[in-house]
């Protein structure tokens, strides 16, 4: 499978793109908030226990059949062809992937330092480049990083995948050794993740074919939407922080290079993307290609360089030139070569498909689906979830809609907001006090979006980096839209308190295991964000949770849950456009039956494509936020004398494990 960038996964849940970014221009102001006292990525490898065969060694395989095929070398050797890659001949079963195991006899501290010993192991596995190193930790040495070449890392390539699942089957025999009921606290949910996490790995690694299913260049959200925030993080304590900034400046040449080299690929082995999906991909390229003389990252360089203590002025005018020249002579000329290289495989006879139409895709969907959503739910208990959740929010908006008009002033003169984002801050890092726990002191930074951003951008952010200190904390925020948004205020709750930055926060100061909040744990958190960031409209509301905050809030919850099933739709039972589009439409308006959203096929067309060719965007969203609020509701029942606060902390104290996991530590901690 391709390899995600560690980095994202402190930026995946923080950035919360719809649309394309492209490009870099003017200033990018940034301010540094004073302290407040209110209180990533790693890859989650793919996986295959003891039941699994293991395709990739398969001698009756012949990788030779094919003498036009890319020159790439496969597991056994020879050049891949399609039908060289392994497949999987069904979507494999819960106890496929997560068999019972007998216990294990390591007991006590030694369970303790062999656990450790694992997390380690996986850690250094998965986090290998300086690109990396430099995102997450301001102290890597503390962590045991110590990576000199400045570069972005490499892909793990299928001729890899037989390695790559031989190194998470002696993980897993590690742990297994463990006796896991002499384990306390933390590390009983770390080992949990652990377990869970990499058998998914061996799984994933099982199946080269999945490597190819879907493009890097989405001209949605790929890596070029996101390449200049990313080199907007870094900061420079010396200047040689500034030198190797520079050199992973240098570094997206032959970094976007694999990139390409991987999409060319692709198109060899039969799975090449639309047309449009060619061409757009290179207008992203485009346009960061136009920023080449007016980029923000120009400033932004100069101003990291006053944190460098004692920096001489000979040496400051150096590195900015060298930074000047890194950008424009390799920087901008190698994303104007991958426009080049995009446009080149128009006409290769491709188009954007459902995984389902892909041979094993449904097998690959089911992955993604227990990657994406922290859940180890079938793709159709998933389906149901999500078609009951819509079922119950449409019968009671039109219950409370149509059972008179006393909430219609407040519905309509509704303002969710206090204003600027400082002041919403303000108040919800109040308002939020009785119901949630304390996070550790922090400080944050805000940015305001490039104006070339504001189209596309949502209307804040959460970007999390250097995961050692709480003060690495940085809020973005567009004000195109915000400043117009009325309900800019829970905008602000998902993306900061009791949101994203808060979890964040409260997370890394409530375990000693890094793996908790460095591992794949997007479902988690997007989860989390959106249910707060419904819960807060009390806030908000001046009447709590009246009838007018639940119509709000069912409005605003259908957009990703019909979005979900629609995803669902189309990698699973290869929805076309007008079914999509039909499937919004039968929600209907209580008193005019006429259909609540009336999407038209022009309308949707571009998060029809954001479905098709992003598979789990929508997932991760939708599915997180289903499973938090049936937690949040079951505890409730369960557990009715609870405060609000204990049931919010018995979440965020369960960590970030699966959704059966949190539930089983939720009511452990609760009884």
């Amino acid at each position: 499978m391709k390899k995600k960038s560690v980095k994202l996964t402190a930026l995946v849940c923080c950035i919360a793109i719809v649309m394309s970014l492209a490009g870099c221009v003017g200033g990018a102001p940034r301010h540094r908030s004073r302290e407040t006292d209110n209180g990533n990525k790693i890859e989650n490898g793919q996986s295959d226990p003891t039941g699994f065969t293991d395709p990739t060694t398969d001698p009756t395989v012949d990788p030779t059949t094919d003498p036009t095929t890319d020159p790439t070398t496969g597991p056994s050797g020879g050049p891949v062809t399609a039908d060289s890659l392994t497949y999987p001949d069904h979507v494999a079963t819960y106890k496929e992937v997560h068999p019972d195991h007998a216990p294990g006899t390591v007991s006590g501290n030694d369970a303790v330092k062999l656990l450790s010993e694992v997390e380690n192991d996986i850690l250094h596995h998965e986090i290998t480049s300086y690109a990396d190193v430099e995102i997450l930790f301001e102290n890597p040495a503390k962590f045991g990083f110590d990576i000199k070449d400045a570069t972005w890392g490499d892909f793990t390539t299928i001729d890899q995948y037989p390695a790559e699942k031989q190194f998470y089957q002696t993980e897993l025999d590690k742990l297994l050794k463990i006796n896991y009921d002499t384990l306390q606290g933390n590390d009983r949910l770390c080992y949990d993740k652990l377990v869970y996490d990499i058998e998914e790995s061996i799984y994933g690694y099982s199946y080269t074919a999945f490597n190819y299913y879907t493009m890097i260049f989405n001209y949605l959200v790929g890596p070029q939407s996101e390449i200049l925030f990313i080199l907007d993080v870094y900061s420079f304590d010396t200047v040689e922080d500034a030198e190797k900034y520079i050199e992973l400046v240098k570094d997206i040449d032959r970094y976007y290079d694999l990139m390409c080299e991987y999409e060319e690929t692709r198109v060899k082995l039969g799975f090449a993307s639309s047309d449009d999906s060619y061409e757009e991909a290179a207008k992203s390229f485009d346009n960061l290609v136009k920023q080449k003389n007016d980029c923000f990252l120009y400033d932004s360089f100069e101003e990291r360089l006053d944190n460098i203590k004692g920096l001489s002025a000979s040496d400051k005018s150096r590195l900015i030139k060298e930074h000047e020249k890194a950008m424009k002579e390799v920087a901008f000329p190698e994303f104007e070569e991958c426009a080049r290289r995009m446009r080149a495989l128009k006409g290769s006879g491709g188009k954007d498909q459902g995984l389902c139409e892909f041979k094993g895709g449904d097998a690959y969907y089911a992955y993604l689906t227990r990657l994406w959503t922290n859940n180890s739910a079938t793709v159709q208990e998933n389906i149901d979830a999500v078609e009951k959740r819509l079922d119950f929010i449409h019968k009671d908006y039109t219950k409370i809609a149509t059972s008179g008009f006393a909430w219609y002033n407040e519905y309509s003169g509704h303002k969710y907001s206090k204003g600027s984002l400082e002041q919403n801050l303000d108040f919800l890092r109040d308002a939020v006090k009785n119901d949630f726990p304390k996070i550790p002191p922090h400080e944050y930074y805000t940015m305001d979006v490039p104006k070339v951003f504001e189209d596309n951008f949502s209307p804040a952010a959460y970007l999390g980096y250097h995961l050692d200190n709480f003060n690495a904390n940085l809020l973005i925020i567009n004000h195109k839209s915000a400043d117009s948004d009325k309900d800019f205020g829970v905008t602000v709750a998902h993306e900061a308190y009791p949101g994203h930055m808060f979890q964040s926060l409260y997370t890394r100061a409530h375990t000693n295991h890094p793996y908790m909040y460095l591992s794949y744990s997007t479902g988690y958190a997007e989860g989390w964000a959106t249910y707060v960031e419904y819960y807060s409209m009390r806030y908000y509301s001046g009447n709590g949770v009246s009838d007018a905050t639940k119509l709000i809030r069912y409005e605003k919850e259908m957009w990703p849950l019909i979005n979900t099933r629609v995803e669902y739709g189309i990698h699973v039972e290869n929805w076309t456009l007008k079914q999509c589009v039909d499937y919004f439409n039968k929600f209907k308006e209580p008193f005019t039956q006429k259909p609540m959203f009336s999407i038209t096929e022009d309308d949707y067309q571009r998060f029809y494509t954001l479905s098709l060719t992003d598979p789990g965007y929508w997932v991760k969203y939708g599915m997180g936020y289903i499973w938090t609020q049936q937690l949040m509701d079951d505890m409730r029942a369960k557990f009715p004398n609870k405060s609000e606060k204990e049931i919010h902390t018995a979440y965020l104290d369960s960590l970030t494990g699966t959704f059966p996991q949190i539930r089983k530590n939720m009511e452990k901690l609760l009884s």
